[in-house]
């Protein structure tokens, strides 16, 4: 069941995906979303469910780049037990600037990719931990949620409203 607050978000958000002629995948129902979750013995954010169930299974975004639909999630080979565990990152993390060798070993941990920009950067979701629901840039060199944070509905609605500057907020 979505949260009352969610539903008035995700009803203005198709409204403007609509208004915007957003490329969108049709929505897939409930059912199937409940069963992506019950096999892999995850529990996707509230947001992403009701985007998912009510507006649309993915699609194009910025620059023409898709969000992954319930099917790619399906489709990925990556290591669910990894989704499974605890994402354990609050603030973001540049690797490239550690001195000695680093352990990249817990970045896969509870996240998943919606959306690959190419040169080594994607748009993941965090499913588990403090962070969860919140949307966060992957690159090569660390990680980094919004700033000022952003759940998926918040990510997405700005993108809509042509606010692509998801870190306006970041002091260093």
């Amino acid at each position: 069941m979505l949260d009352q607050n969610n539903v008035v978000r995700i009803r203005r958000i198709k409204k403007k995906a609509l208004e915007k002629a957003a490329i969108l995948n049709p929505v897939v129902p409930e059912e199937a979303v409940r069963e992506f979750e019950l096999a892999n013995d995850i529990l996707l954010p509230e947001e992403l469910f009701g985007f998912y169930t009510m507006v649309g299974n993915g699609g194009k975004m910025f620059g023409g780049y898709p969000q992954k639909s319930l099917k790619k999630f399906e489709d990925l080979t990556i290591d669910i037990e990894k989704v499974k565990k605890e994402f354990p990152y609050t603030e973001y993390w540049v690797w490239e600037d550690e001195e000695e060798d680093v352990d990249l070993g817990e970045v896969g941990n509870g996240n998943i990719e919606l959306m690959d920009l190419g040169d080594g950067q994607t748009w993941n979701i965090i499913v588990t931990g403090k962070e969860r629901g919140q949307m966060w840039i992957f690159s090569d060199v660390g990680i980094e949620p919004c700033a000022p944070k952003r759940d998926f509905l918040s990510w997405y609605e700005s993108w809509l409203d042509g606010n692509d500057d998801y870190f306006a907020g970041f002091e260093d």
